[in-house]
């Protein structure tokens, strides 16, 4: 059964009481209610505007409008009328309130809205002053040549994880305000700093940005392919209608973020990015984008198209073009269709690889559980018990869409159960390696010629189910035979490296990096590292890492025998540095520990001695 996603771009008003849980301190009875008396008012102006609350969390409320200037001069209206109420010598207690709209993307449940349309009128509430009200550029720009309202521009802000660009509606000058922009540009600043060294000193050189809206996640190197989907350009279409491409730009951003092993920056940048006209190479090398997304659309009375690239900044080239003819009465199906589409291709082409990713796709009903697939992958590679729970939520997700029996998720709960035996998170050892022999065994019957179920038993066999090595062996070669993909690749060279056939280990995972597209969480890398490690190819390791241990992903073992590394060559600031960074990344030494054979025992000591001579080891 493939359950629809119901989404769609919506106008949404978010107001919230100033200090109200002081307000009920002081005397719960007047606040509950002075609250129901400001509640008959804001009631009053959502009838007049045709706003509709579909939430309330005691002391705020969430209302859909059907336009974005019905939401403005709601909310307008509201604050006016809240400051009568202020104003009177009756009232007791003077409720304030704060309110932040947004335009964007949402989905419904159960008479509920979600996702970024919401989250971001939430942090512009959060961002309001008392008896204010904060917009985002997307209500701006629909609202500011229909109304006669005076705007102040905040710039680009960031509230907890969401950047915006902010305006505030000045219901009086008073409220005027200047904010520190996310990267504020000090080029005047420093002009005059300029000019007073010269007078003083001669010539001086300063090098600074004007760009207020870089991202300094985007600046750091990461694991992760970053993509930057630019406005979509439009052509034929009225004011109103420039609404819908803004939309579609919205969608693409939300539905693109879902999948975890990309990073997609945020509408600010994409905005910024239109706004200064800023070449491929500018956005390549400023935020480091990988790929870059552009479209355009074109409309002719009720018939519209939808053109989309996705272009490969380092390459310099198209990787992917998409058409969609469309009536403009189907626009928030198809922006749904787009959006899933071009998810879709990424997730495999960026993420686990053309052969592989095609494979699993075909086990799943929607693009939603495929990505939800995708993501279970992402947290069951990161090892650890933190993961593990993550993953067992995603697969509960994908049982309650319906997603049936197929090889695929049989193979995905054999590994399940593996780590939560591995974990020793088991509370009866037995059942769960019965449950595991029956899963890998239905696997193998619906598909005898399944390589991730050969893979998946050649090396949880050997770790948990008492097969032989041979046996082993035996399955992983005919796995790789059948389907040398990257996660049969990655298999194996654990297998090797079980069976002690580390030259062997060593080119698989080689083998495995070069076809896998983008190795998020650096998973083979940080295992290839130690298999050169203990093959004593020390000068290998620096050559494989280079300066992505720079990288703010990576990873805590990696980091700590880098350490050991550099202290080994006597530099001990560096080695300090490494550990302490492994130690961020809550590094432990007896999952640390497990990497080693027993017959690999004085390797290890040797590695932890020399770590202790750094630091302290928790």
């Amino acid at each position: 059964m493939n359950t629809e996603v119901d989404r769609k771009i919506a106008v949404i008003l978010v107001a919230d009481v100033v200090g109200y849980s002081k307000h009920m301190e002081r005397d719960e009875n007047a606040t509950l209610k002075a609250y129901a008396e400001c509640e008959k008012i804001l009631k009053a102006c959502l009838k007049k505007y045709k706003g509709s609350i579909f939430n309330t969390a005691g002391d705020s409320a969430l209302a859909e409008f059907p336009s974005a200037v019905n939401a403005v001069e709601c909310g307008v209206a509201f604050q006016n009328d809240i400051k009568k109420r202020n104003g009177s010598d009756k009232t007791e207690v003077k409720l304030e309130f704060r309110i932040g709209i947004n335009m964007g993307d949402v989905v419904k449940k159960e008479g509920n809205l979600f996702g970024d349309g919401v989250n971001i009128a939430a942090r512009l509430e959060a961002l309001a002053q008392p008896n204010g009200i904060s917009i985002s550029k997307s209500v701006y720009d629909l609202v500011v040549p229909k109304t006669k309202m005076t705007f102040n521009d905040l710039g680009v802000q960031k509230v907890k994880q969401n950047e915006f660009h902010a305006f505030d509606i000045l219901l009086d000058p008073s409220q005027k305000r200047t904010l520190k922009t996310k990267s504020s540009s000090r080029l005047p600043i420093l002009g005059a700093v300029a000019a007073a060294v010269i007078m003083v000193m001669g010539v001086f050189y300063f090098n600074t940005s004007g760009d207020n809206d870089k991202q300094s996640a985007a600046l750091e190197t990461s694991s992760k392919p970053i993509l930057l989907i630019m406005p979509i350009e439009t052509s034929g279409l009225s004011d109103d209608q420039k609404g819908f491409a803004r939309g579609i730009t919205e969608s693409l951003i939300s539905t693109l973020s879902s999948y975890r092993a990309i990073k997609v920056l945020s509408s600010s940048t994409s905005y910024h990015a239109q706004k200064t006209e800023m070449l491929d190479n500018a956005i390549r090398d400023d935020y480091r984008v990988d790929y870059l997304i552009r479209g355009s659309m074109q409309v002719m009375g009720k018939n519209a198209r939808l053109n989309l690239e996705i272009s490969d900044l380092k390459a310099a080239k198209v990787t992917l073009s998409k058409k969609k003819d469309f009536t403009m009465e189907d626009i928030f199906k198809v922006q749904d269709e787009i959006s899933s589409e071009i998810l879709g291709d990424l997730s495999i082409d960026l993420g686990v690889g053309s052969t592989q990713g095609s494979n699993w796709a075909k086990d799943f009903n929607s693009v939603e559980d495929f990505i939800l697939f995708l993501n279970w992958r992402e947290e069951y590679r990161k090892f650890n018990k933190n993961s593990y729970v993550n993953a067992v939520k995603i697969i509960e997700d994908l049982r309650s869409s319906n997603v049936g029996e197929s090889v695929t998720v049989l193979v995905m709960e054999a590994w399940q159960l593996y780590q939560k035996l591995v974990f020793r998170l088991s509370t009866d050892k037995k059942i769960d390696i019965e449950k595991l022999t029956f899963v890998i065994n239905r696997a193998l019957e619906l598909d005898p010629l399944s390589f991730d179920a050969l893979a998946a038993r050649a090396l949880i066999g050997v770790d948990i189910l008492n097969r032989s090595c041979q046996e082993s062996l035996v399955d992983i070669e005919r796995a790789m035979k059948l389907g040398s993909t990257v996660d049969t690749l990655t298999t194996a060279g654990i297998v090797y490296e079980r069976c002690d056939d580390s030259k062997g280990a060593i080119r698989v995972k080689k083998d495995a990096l070069n076809l896998v597209p983008n190795d998020t969480g650096w998973f083979i890398t940080s295992s290839l590292v130690f298999s050169l490690y203990k093959d004593n190819q020390v000068s290998e390791i620096y050559s494989l890492i280079g300066q992505d241990i720079d990288a703010k992903d990576m990873t805590a073992r990696v980091l700590a025998l880098y350490a050991f590394l550099e202290q080994e060559k006597g530099n001990t600031k560096k080695a300090k540095e490494y550990l302490d960074r492994a130690k961020e990344k809550n590094f432990k030494i007896e999952k640390f520990k497990r990497i080693f054979r027993a017959d690999q025992k004085p390797l290890l000591e040797k590695t932890i001695a020399g770590l202790l001579k750094i630091g302290r080891l928790e």
